[in-house]
């Protein structure tokens, strides 16, 4: 029933709650303010990935998004960038003050390069990430930070764990693929907005070159919600760039609820093993589930 339960209200997920916290002695007192929520869209004609072999041979690289308010009395966003490092996060503000929208926004590797300690391609490391998102100010002067200055996420799984919209777009450093070998082994739970799992569970991932050299499976062994767990996920690569697709290769049966099949597109960390799928069972679509590889 935790599906139903999911499905019931979708249109109250567009309300944004936003946590501020205010220093009242013991740093537990947290304001709730019905703030708003922006909706950032990957365009589909530009990289969906930073490609780490075209900066390395010094071609350009493209990542195209549009911005645009999804909830709230918005009167301007400012586009924000975070990249992320073993070292730490940078900030940078790539564009102030916009206020026709949709907005869409074309970043190159030398827009990087100018924001952050990045010279060029010697300075990222395959585990780098970029993230894009706003900063939103209201008709009555509000600010909404979806993202603290810090880089640290302001909202909660109520905006998390949807799928009509993105508060924030991931952009993860991507390599040449020949082969899926690297997408083998047991995987971590990083988000799951349908909810099968839960963060930090293992899902196993298996290759096997004889079903092809693109493609892995991601099985259900460990799903507690339906009857076949021995149902799998395809998984196809588009080496060109690290895009996939998903089929399931039967439907799903939800026990005591829905017989769905799955399907879904999203994007692969060639370099990390990391992947960020956007999932679609049945006539639900867009849920967002990523997973990270577990280091043997």
């Amino acid at each position: 029933m935790k599906k139903i339960k999911s499905l019931i209200v979708p249109l109250l997920l567009i309300v944004s709650i936003i946590a501020s916290c205010e220093d009242d002695g013991g740093k537990s007192k947290k304001n709730l303010t019905i703030g708003a929520t922006p909706n950032l869209t990957k365009l589909s004609t530009s990289d969906q990935a930073i490609n780490y072999i075209a900066l390395k041979n010094e071609e350009n690289i493209d990542l195209g998004f549009t911005v645009e308010p999804l909830y709230g009395n918005i009167a301007s966003a400012d586009i924000v960038g975070f990249y992320y490092t073993s070292e730490g996060v940078e900030r940078k503000v790539f564009m102030s003050n916009v206020t026709e929208f949709p907005y869409t926004m074309h970043l190159d590797q030398n827009d990087l390069y100018d924001a952050f300690s990045i010279d060029n391609a010697d300075d990222i490391q395959v585990s780098d990430r970029l993230i894009i998102t706003t900063n939103l100010t209201l008709k009555d002067g509000r600010i909404i930070k979806m993202y603290s200055d810090e880089g640290v996420k302001n909202y909660g799984a109520d905006v998390s764990n949807q799928s009509y919209y993105n508060p924030a777009l991931t952009y993860i450093i991507s390599c040449p693929l020949n082969d899926a070998s690297q997408f083998n082994g047991n995987y971590e739970v990083v988000e799951d907005a349908w909810a099968d799992y839960e963060p930090g569970e293992i899902v196993p991932l298996v290759y096997d070159s004889n079903f092809g050299l693109l493609k892995f499976k991601i099985l259900n062994t460990n799903n507690p919600y339906i009857d076949n767990t021995d149902s799998y996920y395809i998984v196809t690569i588009d080496p060109s760039n690290s895009t996939v697709t998903l089929v399931s290769n039967v439907n799903l049966n939800y026990t005591g609820w829905l017989s769905l099949p799955v399907t879904g597109t999203g994007t692969v960390g060639s370099c990390t093993g990391d992947i960020i799928l956007s999932m679609n069972f049945g006539p639900y679509e867009k849920y967002n589930f990523e997973l990270k590889k577990v280091a043997n």
